[in-house]
C-alpha cells in the first residue's frame, strides 16, 4: 500500500532511531527496550515516519513484524546514516575506538536475559559505549559487531543428522559459516524444558508430561524446527500429531503464546531463571536433556585487545556462570519428585 503525499519529508532523529531499532530487531518490543521507550512510543514513531514518507515500511502480522521492500531499502539507508552520525559524534567527543563495542545477540537471550542486565555492565564500565543488536544470522568478521552470542556447535563438531538421548536435540542455527579470524568461548549449555501456564493445569492433581502433550497444542519456534521432535525422541515419548499446533518466530514469542494459554512451549531452561512471571508457569515433569550445542560468545580476533571487548567478555562469563547456577536451582526445585 502506498500513501501519497506532496510534502518533502523532514526526519526527526529520534524517529529514525526508533525505526532503525525496530527494523533491526523486527520487533517494536525489543526496540522499545533498547531505546528505553514504551512499545507504543516506538510504534507511533514508525507510523509517523511512514506518514512522512508516504509508504508502509512494515508488514504487521500476528506475533511477527516484517519489512516491506521499501522498508528494507530505507533500513539500509537509515542504518548507514545513523552510523555516520554516531561516528561523527564520537570523533567530536574524542572517544577512543577501544571504548565502543557492538554485541550481536539472539533475540530471546537479548530480550529476556542480557538487556535487563546491561545496567550492571554500564555501571562498572561507564566509559564503554556498548550497543546491542539482535540477530540469528551466522556471525562473521566485519564492521557490524565485535562480539556475538550464538547457540550451536563450534568448529570441529558435526551436527547429528539423527538424535538420540546421548546426542540431544539438534540446533538448526549456525554460529558462523567461516571461522577465519574468529574465536569463541562457551558460556552455557542449551537445555530445553516444556512449560505451560498454570491456568491450563488442573487444580486437583499434578499433570503428567504425557497427559499435557495429548491435551494441549504444542508451540513451535520456526528457528528451531527440530526442537520438539528431537526432544520427544530423547525423552522416549511418541506424541500424537495435532492440527492445532502453534508456530512462533522466536522463543520469547513462544513464551507469550504459552502465557496466553495457547499450549505447551519448549524453551531454553536458562531463560526461566529470570522471568518475572515464573510463578505463573509450570515446568512439566521430564528428564533433563542437553541439546547438541551450547551458547557461546564469538568474537573477532582482530579486536581481542580492544579494552571494551576484554571487559565485556569477562563480565559476560561471570553473568553466564551466575545464570547457570540460578537455572540449576530453579530446575531442581521445579522437578523435585517428578522422577
Amino acid at each position: 500500500m502506498v500513501m501519497h503525499t506532496s510534502r518533502t519529508p523532514r526526519f526527526n532523529l529520534g524517529t529514525l532511531r526508533g525505526f532503525e531499532a525496530a527494523a533491526r530487531h523486527l520487533s517494536f518490543t525489543l526496540a522499545a527496550q533498547e531505546l528505553n521507550l514504551t512499545q507504543g512510543a516506538v510504534s507511533r514513531q514508525v507510523m509517523q515516519l511512514e506518514n512522512d514518507l508516504g509508504t508502509v515500511l512494515f508488514e504487521r502480522r500476528i506475533r511477527r513484524l516484517l519489512l516491506t521492500p521499501a522498508g528494507q531499502d530505507f533500513y539500509v539507508a537509515s542504518k548507514a546514516a545513523l552510523r555516520l552520525l554516531d561516528q561523527a559524534a564520537a570523533k567530536v567527543r574524542g572517544d577512543s575506538e577501544e571504548t565502543r563495542i557492538t554485541v550481536s545477540v539472539l533475540p530471546t537471550i537479548g530480550a529476556l536475559w542480557l538487556m535487563p542486565k546491561l545496567h550492571r555492565f554500564r555501571k562498572m564500565h561507564p566509559k564503554i559505549d556498548m550497543r546491542l543488536v539482535s540477530s540469528i544470522e551466522p556471525f562473521s568478521p566485519g564492521p557490524d559487531a565485535e562480539i556475538a552470542i550464538r547457540v550451536g556447535l563450534p568448529p570441529g563438531q558435526i551436527q547429528p543428522s539423527k538424535t538420540s538421548p546421548i546426542e540431544g536435540p539438534r540446533i538448526d542455527l549456525t554460529m558462523a559459516t567461516k571461522w577465519d579470524g574468529l574465536s569463541f568461548t562457551e558460556l552455557m549449555p542449551d537445555t530445553l524444558v516444556p512449560v505451560m501456564s498454570k491456568k491450563l493445569a488442573p487444580v486437583d492433581r499434578k499433570l503428567s508430561l504425557q497427559d499435557a502433550l495429548v491435551s494441549f497444542p504444542h508451540i513451535h519456534v520456526s528457528s528451531r524446527r527440530h526442537a520438539w521432535p528431537d526432544w520427544l525422541i530423547a525423552q522416549g515419548i511418541e506424541a500424537p500429531t495435532r492440527s492445532d499446533d502453534v508456530e512462533c518466530g522466536h522463543f520469547f514469542m513462544a513464551l507469550d503464546a504459552m502465557k496466553d494459554r495457547q499450549g505447551i512451549a519448549l524453551v531454553p531452561a536458562l531463560i526461566l531463571a529470570d522471568l518475572e512471571y515464573l510463578q505463573d508457569l509450570e515446568i512439566l515433569p521430564c528428564r533433563l536433556q542437553r541439546s547438541a550445542g551450547s551458547y557461546h560468545a564469538v568474537f573477532q580476533r582482530a579486536h581481542a585487545s580492544n579494552l571494551g571487548v576484554i571487559a565485556f567478555l569477562a563480565w559476560l562469563q561471570e553473568e553466564a556462570a551466575m545464570l547457570q547456577t540460578r537455572t540449576d536451582r530453579v530446575l531442581a526445585e521445579a522437578l523435585a519428585g517428578s522422577g
